[in-house]
């Protein structure tokens, strides 16, 4: 009966890597999963702030007048300076290959990513009418999330462990042994997959009817996995 069970031990859990420690006397391998879907409580909303000009001065002069103008603006809707990440201004030359012909400069693209935090989803258009009105044109990615993650993944956890623990008392009951006490125990870290809007322009984002809502269909997801030995009688 033991070389039945240790064989089902190997079965159960043939996609993990067998690192964890294993005891000499009979026992039972299993692995818990568990996946939390909650709703997100907040947003983070990527865009590049562009400008093509003659020369290179005047393109950044452009971008920093833009930047400037959407920070001027974001204090009304509750979004605090330490909300949003700036990344570095960027200017690179650009051109155009005529056939035949050696390339042409046309001017100098500035460019500088900004990531803006939101918390008050409902207001979602009104941060897209703001960008808007400072002259940002397109929205690079949309990213949903959660203010403080810990609850979420403090309850995939729990329910990894009561997976496992259910799995092993299952087999233990099917087969007829005694489920005895943990030997040992190999921890994964919980995993979250965030959630990604679609980038698109800012025009058509604002006016669109369903920006304010479309936050409420999507769901973020929480796995967590851990895989534990239990001795058997």
């Amino acid at each position: 009966m033991w070389r039945s069970i240790l064989s089902l031990c190997l079965i159960c859990t043939s996609a993990t890597t067998m690192a964890i420690e294993v005891p000499q006397a009979p026992h039972l391998l299993v692995s818990g999963n568990a996946e939390q879907k909650v709703e997100p409580d907040m947003l983070t909303l990527r865009v590049a702030v562009t400008a093509l000009e003659k020369k290179g001065i005047d393109a950044k002069q452009q971008v920093d007048k833009r930047v400037a103008a959407f920070f001027g603006q974001l204090e009304g809707l509750g979004i605090k300076r330490s909300d949003v990440e700036a990344g570095n201004l960027v200017i690179s030359p650009e051109y155009q290959y005529p056939q035949n012909r050696k390339p042409e400069l046309t001017g100098y693209r500035a460019q500088r990513q900004l990531a803006v935090k939101l918390y008050q989803l409902d207001k979602l258009s009104q941060l897209m009418d703001t960008a808007l009105k400072s002259g940002l044109e397109s929205v690079s990615q949309i990213e949903f999330g959660l203010k403080d993650p810990q609850a979420a993944r403090e309850q995939a956890r729990v329910s990894a462990v009561q997976d496992a623990r259910a799995k092993a008392q299952s087999l233990a009951k099917a087969f007829g042994v005694t489920l005895g006490k943990v030997y040992s125990i190999e921890y994964r870290n919980a995993a979250h997959m965030p959630v990604y809007g679609r980038g698109m322009k800012m025009a058509a984002m604002a006016a669109a009817p369903e920006a304010d809502a479309s936050y409420e269909q999507q769901e973020i997801s929480i796995t967590d996995n851990v895989e534990a030995v239990f001795l058997i009688d």
